[in-house]
This record gives C-alpha cells, structure tokens and sequence, in this order.
C-alpha cells in the first residue's frame, strides 16, 4: 500500500516527520446519512452514554457507605476498606481489554450485556456478604466488588463506540457528553445513596437496610440497562466489511503500518501519543482515587462525620462537575485546543492537592484540616477532575487512526490504565495515610509532585498530542464540504 508524507507546512501541531501519512487516494469519509440514519446513530450512542451514567450512579451508591459496612460488622475490618476498593479497580483492568476486544469484531450489545449480567452477580454477593461471619465477611465484599469491576470493563465499549461512530466535527462532544453522563451519575449516587440510609425492612430472609440496599438498587438498575440496551441500541459499524480478511483490513487491524517495502513505519511515532495519553490518563485517575479514597477516613478523623455528611460533600461536588460535564459537551468547547483545556485541568487539579495538604500541622499531631481549606480544595477537585479526564479521553481518540477498526482494543488500554491508577491508588494512599498517623501533609504533598510532574509531561511533549494526521485530512476535508455547501446556499 503506497503513501506520501502529509504536508505540515500549514500546522506544526500535527505529526512530525517520519509519521505516517495519508494514503494517496481521496481521504474516505462515512458516507452521507439520511436523518433517519443518523436519529438511530445518535440513540445508539445515547444508550452506551446511557450505561456509563448507570454504572457512575451504581458506583457511589456504595462507596459512601461501604467503610461504615464494614465497621458495622466488625471495627477492625475497615483496615480492609482500601484493598476492597483497590478490588474494583482490578476487576476493570482486567475487564476493559477483554471486552474491548470482543467488540472490535461482534456488535457492542454482546458484551456490554454480558459485562452488565456480570456485575449483577457481583451487586447480589455485596448485599448478602453479611450472612458471611468472622473473616468472610469482607473476603466476599472484596470479591462481590472485583466481580462488579470486571463487569464495569465494558466503559471501554462504551466509549469506543462511541469514538467510532461519532462525526469528526462533534467527537469532543461526545467525549465531553460520556463524561458527563459519568458526573451525573456520581451526583444522583450519593443523593440516592443518602435516601436509602432510611430503608431498613425485610423481605423473607432477604434483608434491605442503607448497608445492603445499594447493592439491591444497582441490580434493579442493571436490568434496566440490559433492556434498554435490547430494545433501542442498533449497532451503526460495518461489522462484515471490518471482519474480512484482506491486505487492507489486515494493516488496519495492525498497530503498524507497511510503507509498501515491507517495512513497518516508525513504531514509536505511533505509540508515543497513545502511551503518552494513557500516562496522563493514569494520573488524573490517581488524584481522583486518592481523593475517593481518603474522604470518608478524612472527614472521619477531622471532623467526625458519617455516611450522611458524606453523600452531601460527594453530591455536592458532583454537581459542579456536572455543570462542567454540560459546558465540554457544549459547541462553545470547538472554539479551545483540547490541549490547552486538558492542561488548565491538570493546573486546577494541582491547586487542589496544593490546598488539601495540612500545612499547620506536625506531623503526627491529632490537629483537624481547616474546614475551608478541604471546602476550597473539593471544589477545585470538582472542576479538574471532569475538565482532565473528558479532555485526555478526547485527545486519545483523536490521537487514534480514525480508519483503524481496533480503537475498541486501544479504548481498552486507555481505560484499563486507568482502571490500573484507580486500583493502586487506594492502596499507598491509605498506607501512607495510615503511617503518617492519619494526617494528609504527605499524601497530598505526594500526589501534588505526581501532578506537577504530569503537567511537565503534557507541555515539554504538547506537539505529540496533536491529532493523527488522518484524522486532521479529514476533519479539513469535512470543513472543506461544508464551507462549499454554505457558498452554494
């Protein structure tokens, strides 16, 4: 297959040279929709959008109140409280490859029904873990919530699709629409979550109280999805065209490309993007654990606060993320660099870990965080946290081969990666935590330098994060198209 060098004359943001170009031929682009077409394309985005928002709101639903679960079965359990949650992580690192795959070749309803029927099974063993005594009881959460994580995987379906099936002008609001559907869904938890504090009866042996009820409402929830799912989502991909075997789907399916000799191109050209998004993926994810993590131990130590006053800080926080979430998925977001908006997330993110490390403090002291101090440093988390990761996700898929018919396999690296930051994140946080006698001075100290350094990262290698040069062919092609039919009109 021959190709020349795209000419970067116009942008020196794209790719350097050695890159790979664009094949000779006319760039392809989808074929025109009609407006039934794209109505049913649009649903069928809206319903993977859909299940992300379902599994954020099924997250923490129970996070908030899990410490306090085990806690209430035995004090020294809660020592367990980081490695269950580590646990979950796990289970989507390991999930998210596995059924991104499966949907590089099958419709995407196979494994996100799969990976939903999954983590029902493990929402079931987290409600009835109680009926375990001595040191069972923890051993099953911890396994009820790997089994959930490994169904959660399909979040790497999810945003695949997504990418694939989106336009070129509108795939940053799509990005920014599917983190926003995951906001929500971390605002209506704790909400709900907080309401379930009041259930407490019995159904035959099953009992239904504010610990196990979570788990009760997330299989209901489950359900839901799966027929939502079944009835409206139609795969848009060309599935039988992706599936044949020949030399051109072969060097699609590659992760390198042949320049006609033989020879692969410049291998690492083509992973420094994908690796470098996957790094600072990764970070965001650990300042989010981090921050997940130590709350509820947090707001425990320092001001002895419960469940309650924990689902309102997580909902209140959740809401502001949300109007972040709105504004990305909005036209206005076309107007900013992905880039330069990633980065002011990442520098919002660095003032936060800057306000919640416990300056006044020696170490050791039993002393409390000023509460506006955490107030501050929660509400810059609110807003970097959302801008970060919904940018990192959008330079990813645009940093991807728009051609390439494996971005369901690489959406899966990116989320297994961060599924990877989310699982040992939880882990060193609360053993650092736990060594520094409960105080937060070296942790967020910690985790600040890990952001500066990732801010570092972005800027001193901002030119790799360019789009693919396909990926700008084409977006100039469809700006061409479209400049012509508004001359024409």
């Amino acid at each position: 297959m021959s190709y020349k060098k795209i000419n970067n004359d116009e942008d020196d943001d794209t790719y350097d040279e050695g890159r790979i170009g664009v094949e000779e031929k006319k760039v392809s682009i989808s074929p025109t929709l009609t407006e039934e077409q794209k109505k049913k394309q649009a649903l069928s985005i809206n319903i993977m959008v859909l299940t992300v928002f379902l599994q954020s709101i099924g997250f923490t639903l129970i996070l908030p109140s899990m410490l306090n679960y085990l806690n209430a079965n035995d004090p020294q359990y809660k020592r367990y409280f980081g490695y269950i949650v580590a646990l979950y992580s796990l289970g989507q690192f390991l999930g998210s490859p596995v059924f991104g795959k499966w949907s590089n070749r099958r419709a995407a309803s196979e494994p996100v029904i799969i990976s939903i029927l999954i983590s029902v099974i493990g929402s079931i063993f987290y409600s009835i873990c109680y009926k375990f005594h001595g040191f069972g009881f923890p051993t099953v959460m911890g396994i009820a919530r790997f089994i959930v994580g490994f169904g959660a995987g399909n979040v790497s379906v999810c945003r695949a699709y997504a990418t694939e099936t989106a336009t070129i002008e509108n795939k940053t609001q799509i990005m920014g629409k599917m983190s926003g559907a995951q906001g929500a869904g971390f605002v209506l938890g704790p909400g709900i979550g907080f309401l379930l504090n009041f259930c407490n009866f019995s159904i035959g042996e099953m009992e239904v109280n504010k610990y196990t009820a979570p788990g009760y409402l997330s299989v209901l929830l489950a359900i839901l999805n799966i027929v939502l799912v079944v009835v409206f989502f139609r795969d848009a991909r060309d599935l039988e065209k992706r599936n044949l075997k020949t030399t051109e789907t072969a060097t699609l399916l590659s992760i390198n490309d042949d320049d006609g000799g033989g020879k692969p191109k410049n291998m690492e050209q083509r992973l420094k993007p994908i690796i470098l998004s996957i790094f600072l993926f990764m970070v965001v994810i650990t300042i989010f654990a981090v921050f997940e993590t130590v709350l509820t131990l947090m707001t425990l130590q320092y001001y002895n606060w419960g469940s309650t006053e924990n689902y309102i800080i997580l909902g209140t926080s959740g809401i502001i993320s949300v109007g972040i979430f709105i504004a990305i998925s909005s036209p206005i977001i076309k107007r900013f660099d992905d880039r330069k908006t990633a980065l002011f997330g990442f520098t919002c993110l660095l003032i936060a870990l800057v306000l919640l490390i416990n300056y006044n403090i020696p170490i050791g002291s039993r002393m409390t965080l000023p509460k506006w101090q955490f107030f501050i440093g929660s509400v810059f988390v609110s807003v970097g946290y959302p801008i970060a990761s919904s940018l990192v996700y959008a330079i990813f898929s645009k940093v991807l081969n728009p051609n390439s018919h494996t971005q369901g396999t690489k959406m899966g690296w990116l989320t297994a990666g961060g599924s990877l930051a989310r699982m040992v994140g939880p882990l060193w946080s609360q053993e650092i935590w736990t060594a520094t006698n409960q105080q937060g001075m070296e942790l967020f100290f910690v985790t600040a330098v890990i952001t500066l350094i990732a801010i570092i990262v972005f800027i001193v290698f901002y030119k790799d994060l360019s789009p693919h040069p396909e990926f700008v062919s084409q977006q100039k092609t469809v700006n061409n198209n479209n400049n012509s039919n508004s001359n024409s009109n």
